[in-house]
């Protein structure tokens, strides 16, 4: 499973998927569209994404959550990109936006913050207890993390270290303001000053070439940048006392010339305490580390599979056990017509539970007549011994029980290495933080409301308590991606209640798609219709 960082800048978006060992798998980056309409940029940063994941043959569907990095201010929510003065966009509702065309949970984050947390998570910033990181592109930001926690200010606008005044009545700026640091220290900024010394058409990457040639006024240019952010960053320091200082950003590759002796002006002329106990490094993730950031950043808490009343998008997994066997070829095709999501089949072993499993030999013919996906619970010891034996395919969901197995996290690694989802399955009165260790390996979580084993069972009066637990426990440590399945007395009476708690998958038997006084298509008409009254009330 992975996580899609994007880093949005002033010229160049970089995207790329993280996966669980936070490292890039597959990344991209060009340059931002000409069109910086903010839709028009999304839609184009979709339209790549999908062109990247169908060359590197990925699908959207093992893709859990996107974090965006965007540079300028960002609303408290981490959904809403208040002013970004290089893009010019304004109160722009990024993430409402990219949910809309791609369907993933998304968050946004000050690009500059989510490189520090980048770092922190998983670069120098490792182990520090308040890591200050200097993001330095196009513009000038700073991000902070402070006790683990990404520091935004009260007001949410901490960090805008580029935007301090560094040239009275100077250039202009997109803030408003004259005279601002990046519009003489960052890219854009050392680009104008390139034209000005060097004619129309130099850039900020030919000051630094003819400074490694040895270039007078080239080395002047970077000399006088350097003091102007070097005495920002020590007024920072002397502040805030981090105990560790990096340097992000495209001018970040430029050690020798701008680092280094950046560094060396900032220990000269810090507060002495300071300067001889900071850490100060280029950033371990270089330019990525707003992508890697982006990526791994707790997301907000609004999902796209959620109705506006809090609620998952409802789906039916009709349980095979309790169709028709003699008849049935026609019930999936009725179950295909009623629109049933899923196809649930119970194996079991005897054992774990004491009914026996329906064989695999089975699941694989009746692939033959139906192209609904599986939801495979398997309530069976050993089932990292099953796994080999089945023909699994993408949409397909497979549930391990907790109690089942010594080994659960090594079973969902094998369950995701064939490219199905892997779930997690928990026993009415096995407590849902069992699953904390294993929340980055699933997609869903199986809560049984009845002990497992039989169908027609009365639902254990606790479950509905536990449904809401577990979600508010999920969306509360950031994994809103994360469904609710129930299996157990999924009623029609239940169902709705089940709805309201938390559940979005419900596992239906003989008491509602498979009533004896109805057919499946009736049936799960009504359940339809009984969990829309809910969410209407």
């Amino acid at each position: 499973m992975y996580k899609l960082g994007v880093d949005i800048g002033g010229t160049k978006f970089n995207l790329g998927l993280v996966d669980k060992s936070k490292k890039i798998v597959v990344q991209h980056s060009e340059k931002v569209p000409e069109n910086k309409d903010w839709k028009f940029v999304l839609s184009h940063i979709y339209t790549t994404l999908q062109d990247v994941l169908a060359k590197n043959n990925i699908s959207q569907s093992e893709i859990i959550s996107c974090g965006m990095g965007v540079p300028g201010t960002v609303d408290e929510t981490m959904r809403i990109a208040v002013k970004v003065p290089n893009l010019g966009w304004e109160n722009a509702s990024v993430a409402d936006e990219f949910e809309r065309i791609s369907g993933l949970p998304t968050t946004i984050v000050q690009d500059s913050r989510a490189a520090a947390w980048g770092e922190y998570v998983a670069g120098r910033g490792q182990g520090k207890n308040l890591v200050v990181c200097v993001t330095i592109g196009t513009g000038i930001g700073t991000g902070i993390v402070a006790d683990g926690k990404i520091f935004n200010g009260a007001l949410g606008g901490s960090g805008e270290l580029g935007h301090i005044p560094a040239v009275k009545n100077g250039r202009p700026c997109g803030c408003g303001q004259k005279g601002c640091l990046e519009n003489y220290v960052a890219g854009k900024g050392l680009g104008i000053t390139a034209t000005e010394v060097f004619g129309d058409g130099a850039s900020s990457l030919d000051i630094f070439n003819k400074a490694k040639e040895g270039d007078t006024k080239a080395v002047e240019i970077l000399n006088q940048a350097i003091e102007m952010l070097g005495n920002a960053m020590v007024a920072t320091l002397n502040l805030v006392s981090p105990d560790c200082l990096l340097f992000s950003g495209g001018i970040s590759r430029q050690t020798e010339l701008f680092v280094e002796p950046l560094i060396q002006y900032i220990k000269a002329h810090s507060y002495s305490v300071t300067a001889e106990n900071i850490y100060m490094d280029a950033a371990a993730l270089g330019e990525d580390a707003p992508l890697v950031g982006a990526a791994l950043v707790p997301q907000s808490g609004k999902n796209p599979l959620r109705t506006d009343d809090g609620a998952r998008t409802p789906k039916i997994a009709a349980s095979v056990m309790c169709a028709d066997m003699l008849n049935l070829d026609a019930d999936l095709k009725m179950m295909e017509q009623a629109g049933i999501e899923y196809l649930h089949f119970d194996l079991m072993d005897g054992h774990f539970v004491p009914n026996l499993m329906i064989p695999l030999e089975m699941l694989d013919r009746i692939r033959s007549a139906t192209n609904i996906p599986y939801d495979i619970h398997l309530m069976t010891y050993n089932p990292e011994n099953l796994i080999p034996k089945m023909k699994l395919q993408k949409d397909d969901i497979v549930s391990v029980h907790y109690e089942s197995t010594p080994h659960v996290q090594r079973v969902l690694t094998l369950i995701n290495e064939t490219g199905a989802s892997a779930a997690l399955a928990l026993n009415p009165s096995t407590p849902i933080e069992c699953a904390r260790e294993v929340l980055d390996d699933i997609k869903m979580l199986l809560l049984m409301t009845v002990n497992p084993g039989f169908a027609g069972q009365k639902i254990v009066p606790q479950s509905f308590d536990k449904i809401a637990r577990a979600r508010k426990w999920l969306d509360d440590l950031g994994y809103h991606h994360i469904q609710i399945q129930v299996d157990g007395n999924c009623s029609f009476e239940n169902v709705p209640k089940m709805h309201k708690a938390g559940a979005n998958i419900f596992v239906a038997g003989t008491s509602s798609v498979f009533h004896k006084d109805m057919d499946i298509l009736s049936a799960t008409a009504k359940l339809r219709n009984l969990i829309e009254e809910r969410q209407e009330n």
